[in-house]
């Protein structure tokens, strides 16, 4: 099943455009992906765990960069709402049938040496209980170790860039076994002048 994102990357710097047009330019053409660029965001389409992966390497190529950055992200399955295209037709669940799910293990992979912060909001549609499943999900990510506390209307996450954006992804693959719409809405920010924090005690 395919998924969609919608994503909008924000370099605090006057090099902002060469930043964003840089990263955008690595993943413009690749095999099975359909980007679409406009003035608010990129809109990518594709399988669940590429979808992911642009949004993280869109993120990280700004990151690298050492300019505070901020990404905002809405990522999609299963809406309704997209009648005219068959890859958005609503689905059942994922993986209730075989009872897998495709996740991410958080202690295999590589760390890229970024720490950010960030707090995404979970919305597990068309079911009666989906406030169970958002308070597993954050048990989860708990268990992960990138959760960081609970705030109003969003759960932040803190931890290096590619074990924060396995939560996210880990958090929507697991929640589509229990629905066929989920939407994940994320902003994730690093290089924040915020977290130089001085210690007046010295």
């Amino acid at each position: 099943m395919f998924c969609g994102a919608q994503l909008s990357l924000y370099p605090m710097s006057d090099r902002f455009v060469e930043i964003i047009l840089k990263a955008i330019e690595v993943f413009k053409h690749m095999e099975g992906l359909r980007l679409e660029t406009d003035d608010l965001s990129t809109c990518v389409i594709g399988p669940p765990r590429r979808v992911f992966e642009v949004a993280e390497g869109l993120f990280r190529i700004a990151a690298e960069t050492g300019v505070h950055v901020v990404l905002n992200s809405l990522f999609s399955r299963g809406c309704p709402g997209e009648p005219d295209d068959p890859i958005c037709t609503p689905c059942k669940p994922e993986g209730v049938s075989s009872g897998l799910v495709n996740t991410v293990d958080l202690n295999s992979l590589s760390l890229t040496g970024i720490r950010v912060a960030a707090q995404y909001s979970l919305y597990p549609l068309g079911i009666p209980h989906y406030m169970d499943v958002i308070y597993r999900q954050i048990g989860l990510a708990k268990e992960e170790g990138t959760y960081s506390r609970g705030k109003h209307f969003v759960t932040r996450l803190e931890d290096d860039l590619s074990r924060v954006f396995a939560t996210l992804y880990n958090t929507f693959e697991r929640s589509s076994k229990e629905t066929g719409h989920v939407v994940i809405h994320a902003t994730v920010s690093a290089n924040s002048p915020t977290t130089k924090k001085v210690d007046r005690k010295g």
